[in-house]
Order: structure tokens, then C-alpha cells, then sequence
């Protein structure tokens, strides 16, 4: 009887889907990657909700997360849902910290399945990093893919949930690497590739991405954004393919080395066949001066062959970085009218508030980095080019407020419409200080990097032009931003700071339109898409997290009232779309009752 009833919702929801596709405004209008589309664009085309009446938004449902079932010793407390959630065919997609994978109807918020990654075997893994977060998830061609926190890489049924296939421990026996992992972000597809990496941080692993054969799982190629423990003499011999000139031994031979690695939304160009994706910084915590030279290919963006994992080019944006200045969350793929000339470019805006516009064939800047937010200090080699000090140690910087800190400038993923770039800058400081510190297994004297209180908390949404760098306008906001992507559609931008504030804000002018509080953290970006009824609806997550205690979060469905301006989309089922429905379903279960009561005799 149970498998009756999961087959009558299937059918159920399929059916609705295709009434929701019919007259839902676009099929584009579905958001199927972390940041919309491949090139992390975070721009929906959909103009059924717009600037005219997205102050007639009203609550459409919640949907009250299940509370963490896991709890890891040891393992850093979540800090909320950073998922944005994907709609498809009239499901949405969401992700929890502790690895729970949901299905929603996206005109009720029900559930229509859920998938949690059994949690329990994790500490039981020598190369996890005791850190477990979601950041991304990815639907493509009736399949969600999701990285467990282990770097397990699952595929399930879009529909029913059912696990098709699972790539296990990704992090497992990475050739040089003497550190820990953990997963959080989705992969990419090219052709019959999964391309996958793996977050590291300060827990010293040696950062990769990775490319699996989707029919027979695996590995096709591997590439290391760092040397391996213990050094490469020759490790920066195609330094000819970058900014950044070569460094007898960098990276020196020490065996604490670790970090780089590709943790923030990758992109691929499908027409040229090469994959664009940020590395962040070295790791932290032990003695920079222990790894001489511009320690390539930490934060940089890097140009790959997706076929082949072959490096193109690179762009080191900070050589020998001391502050944790990396690249921010994501970078994107656009075309821009420079000088009279469209160029295909690489967009990143990275922790240390410069935003770097880069040729998509070559790598080299169009035009010379953009500065926005506050006035830095003690930031040492930000941008400093052939200038930096690549012998220089984080003691130079101990005790003082450095401007960025630790979480940004630049932390979440901008968005990009017609050739102009809104990203969100935070004003919040840090302090270097020393002591002892675990790292790989063992208790060194390291550097501590923290947020430093006393400093100004506050962000700035800022719409650069990006023909030129020259900023349009600029909208503040009274309290940190992290971790929530900027959106734009309909002539909004769209974006949530860190107090659980969502800003609607006027595209074209930056007046503010509409502010809603959620009541909960804003870690994770809006989306939107065509709901089972085919209303157009914003879909929004908030909250969760461990401190100061457990609270599992909410995903919020917003949609126009029926006769709202500018509401265009299919209106609620009528009596007779109810009826063919209801009727179908009818014949469905007596078909299957029918076949049932003869498997018996």
C-alpha cells in the first residue's frame, strides 16, 4: 500500500508539473543550478514578479526544517541553511547542514521526499574534516546531485528520491595530501564528466578538482591547486601561463602545507569546453614564512581543459597571502561591451574588495582591478602584484586590526544583467593573534585569525558597471552580509544580510523597494520559479544553525495575490483541470489495485 501511495504522488505531481510548465511564463524560468544558470549569472529572466509589484508579495507557505539528528563530537557547530534552493518542474530543492537532501511541492510546501545521508559513519573517516555544511546542490536532466560532507557524491531520482548511483569518499587517498576535507558544493557536468572538488580551509588538505566518467564513476583526471606535503622543487614550471612570475622552490619543503582549494561555484563554458573556478588561500594557521614565494596556485582563477584537467591559464590575485584574501564565493562567465567590442570575460570579486575583470580566452585583465568598500589597513600583498613580499610572515601583522577581515570584504556570489555586476561588500575587520593551534594531528605555535568586534559591522551593495568598473550606484545596510547570494529578475535585486533582512532593491535606480525581516539568519540566496499552479514564486530560506542554540531553519514561499499588477501566471487549477487530474489519478489506482489482486492468485 506504501508504494501505492508514493506512486499516486509521483503521478500526481508530475501531472501538475506539466499544467505548471503550460502556463508558467518560460521553461527558462526554472533555476536548476546554485546561481541560476552555468554561468553563475544569478539572473532569472522571469518578469512576472517586478519591480512594480514585488511590495504585493505575499506569504505563500512555510516550511519548518527537521531538526539536526547528528551530533558529532568534536565537529564545529552549523551555522545555517546556505543552500539556495533549486526549483524544477514545479519540486523545489533544498539542503540542510547535516546533509539532508528535500524535495517540496512547490505550491504547498509538503513534502515529497527526503533523503538524509546517514552521518554517523563520518567520524570514522581519517580524511574528513569534522565540518559538515551544504552550500550547493545541482539538478540536471531528472537528477539532483549532492556532496555529503565525507565527499561522498550522491545522484538521486528528481522525482522519487531513489539513490541512482553514489561516488564514495572523494577525499579519500589524495596522492600528497596529509590534511582533512570536507564536501559542501555541487558539481558541474561537461559531456559525460562530473567535475567535483573538495573544501580543505585551515585543516591543511591539498586543495584539487576532480573530474569522474559518469557511466563508470571513475576518476578521468585530477588537478592540484598546491604542491604536496613536503614540497615540489619544480612545482611553478608553468608559471609562462600566468600573471605571476616563477620562484625558485616555492611553496619551500615544509610538510605543513595545505589549503588552495577550489571552494566557491565553478563555471564552464559548454562552446569552448574549459572550466573557470577560484582557489582560495594557503592555510593559514602555521608560519607563512615557512612557504616562500607566491604560492602558486592559491587564490587565483584558474582556466582548465574540462576534458582533460589540463591548465590554460591562471591569475594569482594575491601572491603569498597572509590575510585570507582569496576569491570569494563564486565567478561568472558574461559577455561585456568594452571599448565598442563585446569580450567574453571572467568576472571575481574577491575577500579583499577588488573585483577582477578578466579575458575568458587569455586570462589577462581588461582593465585594471576595480576597488570598492571601505578603506583597508594593514592588508599586506592585496593586489600587490610584483610588489608583494613573498617571504613575509603573518608576525608583521599580529595585534592589529587588518580591514578586510577574515569573512570579507567580498562573501557571497554577485549577480550580473545586462553587462552591470551587483555584489555585496561587508565593513567588518579582524585581529591576527598566536598560540597553540591543532593542525594535522598535531599541536604547533600558529597564528589565529579572528573577527574583531570593535570594528564597524555593516555591508554595501554596490552596481558596477562592468563596461567600464565605474560604480552606478551604491545601497547600505545596517548589519554584516555572508554567505547569501545577490539576485537579480523582474528589475530587482534581491539579497539577505546576515540578521535575516531581505532587501528588495530598485535594479536600475538602488532605492529600496521592499524589506521583509525573515526572523532568521540569511545565509543562503532567494530563488525563483513557477510553482505546481504555475504562479511565479520566490522561494526563500532562513535561519537554522547551532548557536546560541539548535534552530533547523525555514524554507518561505512568497507569490502575488490573484488580480495583483502584473501577475501573469496560471492562476490556481480549474474545475476542470481538477477533474481530468483527479481522474486520471482514479484510473491509475484502480489499474494498480487490479494488477495487484491478480499477482495474488
Amino acid at each position: 500500500m506504501r508504494h501505492l501511495v508514493l506512486v499516486v504522488t509521483i503521478i500526481l505531481v508530475l501531472s501538475l508539473s506539466s499544467y505548471g510548465r503550460t502556463n508558467a511564463q518560460s521553461s527558462d524560468s526554472n533555476w536548476t543550478y546554485p546561481a541560476y544558470d552555468s554561468n553563475n549569472s544569478n539572473y532569472n529572466p522571469q518578469s512576472v514578479i517586478n519591480k512594480d509589484n514585488v511590495g504585493q508579495l505575499q506569504l505563500s507557505w512555510i516550511y519548518q526544517v527537521p531538526v539536526n539528528p547528528y551530533h558529532i563530537l568534536g565537529a564545529p557547530p552549523a551555522l545555517g541553511i546556505e543552500t539556495t534552493p533549486l526549483v524544477a518542474d514545479g519540486i523545489v530543492y533544498v539542503a540542510t547542514p547535516y546533509n539532508r537532501l528535500i524535495a517540496l511541492n512547490s505550491a504547498t510546501g509538503g513534502v515529497v521526499w527526503n533523503y538524509q545521508v546517514n552521518m554517523s559513519e563520518f567520524p570514522s573517516k581519517p580524511w574528513w574534516s569534522s565540518a559538515y555544511i551544504i552550500s550547493s546542490v545541482l539538478y540536471n536532466n531528472g537528477t539532483v546531485y549532492m556532496m555529503a560532507s565525507d565527499t561522498s557524491l550522491y545522484a538521486l531520482e528528481a522525482i522519487t528520491g531513489q539513490v541512482k548511483f553514489v561516488i564514495p569518499d572523494i577525499g579519500k587517498d589524495i596522492p600528497g595530501n596529509t590534511g582533512t576535507y570536507y564536501g559542501e558544493k555541487a558539481p558541474l557536468i561537461y559531456r559525460n564528466l562530473l567535475i567535483v572538488r573538495a573544501s580543505t580551509t585551515d585543516y591543511g588538505g591539498r586543495g584539487f578538482v576532480a573530474a569522474y566518467d559518469l557511466t563508470t564513476r571513475s576518476r578521468a583526471w585530477i588537478w592540484y591547486s598546491v604542491p604536496p606535503a613536503g614540497g615540489d622543487p619544480n612545482w611553478d614550471n608553468q608559471s609562462k601561463l600566468g600573471n605571476v612570475a616563477s620562484y625558485q622552490s616555492d611553496w619551500g619543503s615544509s610538510g605543513l602545507i595545505g589549503g588552495g582549494a577550489a571552494w566557491g561555484l565553478m563555471t564552464l563554458d559548454q562552446s569552448t569546453g574549459i572550466l573557470y573556478f577560484s582557489t582560495g588561500h594557503p592555510s593559514g594557521l602555521y608560519d607563512a614564512a615557512l612557504r616562500p614565494g607566491p604560492n602558486l596556485y592559491s587564490d587565483s582563477v584558474i582556466a582548465l581543459d574540462a576534458a582533460s584537467g589540463k591548465l590554460i591559464w591562471y591569475y594569482q590575485i594575491i601572491s603569498h597571502d597572509v590575510t585570507e584574501h582569496e576569491g570569494g564565493w563564486s565567478i561568472s562567465l558574461t559577455q561585456v561591451s568594452v571599448g565598442g567590442s563585446n569580450r567574453k570575460v571572467i568576472v571575481q570579486a574577491a575577500k579583499n574588495n577588488y573585483i577582477y575583470v578578466l579575458d575568458a580566452a587569455t586570462g589577462k585583465p581588461v582593465y585594471n582591478p576595480v576597488r570598492i568598500g571601505p578603506q583597508s589597513s594593514n592588508s599586506p600583498n592585496d593586489d600587490g602584484g610584483p610588489n608583494s613580499d613573498l617571504t613575509l610572515s603573518q608576525q608583521s601583522i599580529v595585534g592589529k586590526r587588518i580591514c578586510p577581515g577574515p569573512d570579507g570584504g567580498v562573501e557571497m556570489s554577485p549577480a550580473i544583467h545586462d553587462g552591470v555586476l551587483f555584489v555585496v561588500t561587508q565593513n567588518a575587520c579582524g585581529v591576527m593573534t598566536t598560540g597553540p593551534v591543532t593542525y594535522k594531528g598535531q599541536t604547533i605555535n600558529g597564528y589565529i585569525y579572528n573577527g574583531d568586534p570593535s570594528a564597524p559591522q555593516n555591508s554595501t551593495l554596490y552596481s558596477v558597471d562592468l563596461s567600464n568598473g565605474k560604480t552606478k550606484w551604491t545601497f547600505n545596510m545596517p548589519f554584516r552580509y555572508q554567505g547569501s547570494s545577490a539576485v537579480v529578475s523582474g528589475g530587482v535585486v534581491y539579497v539577505i544580510d546576515r540578521s535575516g533582512i531581505l532587501y528588495a532593491v530598485d535594479e536600475q535606480s538602488g532605492k529600496l523597494l521592499r524589506s521583509i525581516n525573515l526572523g532568521g539568519l540569511g545565509a543562503a540566496g532567494i530563488s525563483l520559479g513557477p510553482n505546481l499552479r504555475g504562479e511565479e514564486t520566490l522561494f526563500v530560506p532562513a535561519g537554522g544553525g547551532d548557536l546560541p542554540t539548535p534552530t533547523p531553519g525555514v524554507v518561505l514561499a512568497f507569490s502575488l495575490p490573484a488580480g495583483a499588477t502584473g501577475n501573469q501566471g496560471g492562476g490556481f487549477l480549474g474545475t476542470q483541470e481538477l477533474i481530468t487530474i483527479a481522474l486520471g489519478v482514479v484510473v491509475v489506482i484502480l489499474a494498480l489495485y487490479i494488477i495487484a489482486k491478480r499477482g495474488k492468485k
